[in-house]
């Protein structure tokens, strides 16, 4: 019987000095949830940067986050050359994970990363960040 655990959202983030949003689109074969080019005016504000906020998965098994990991390291794997230019060139890539946790109980997350996963991560420059938010209480 598989674990249930917790809804967790895993999200892609690139920042860069000036690359086209559209490019990275494109070489990552994903959508961006949000992305805005250096220049582009946003309401009132003149984006300094490029940025590129992706949505890469959601679940809540421990199989589907396992999967996920392993998808992440496919994907940088396969595009080592694009992440590779991207952070020479003062870029930056995020990965996001960001569970949602119930608050019964003494322990409200754990969370336990191989060292297979690390090492790509840390290998490609690619930074992590761990948010965890509270559920909603009915």
């Amino acid at each position: 019987m598989e674990t249930k655990i917790d809804q967790f959202k895993i999200d892609l983030n690139l920042h860069h000095p000036s690359c086209d949003p559209q490019a990275i689109t494109e070489a990552l074969s994903m959508k961006p949830w949000f992305s805005a080019k250096k220049g582009e005016q946003i309401g009132s504000v003149t984006r300094k940067t490029t940025v590129w906020l992706c949505h890469f998965r959601v679940g809540k098994r421990d199989s589907e986050f396992t999967q996920a990991l392993e998808d992440f390291v496919s994907l940088v794997s396969e595009q080592e050359a694009f992440i590779s230019k991207l952070i020479e060139e003062g870029g930056e890539i995020e990965i996001s994970f960001n569970p949602t946790v119930e608050t019964t109980g003494n322990k409200l997350y754990e969370l336990s990363l191989h060292s297979w996963f690390l090492k790509q991560l840390a290998e490609r420059s690619i930074n992590l960040r761990l948010q965890v938010w509270a559920a909603d209480s009915e």
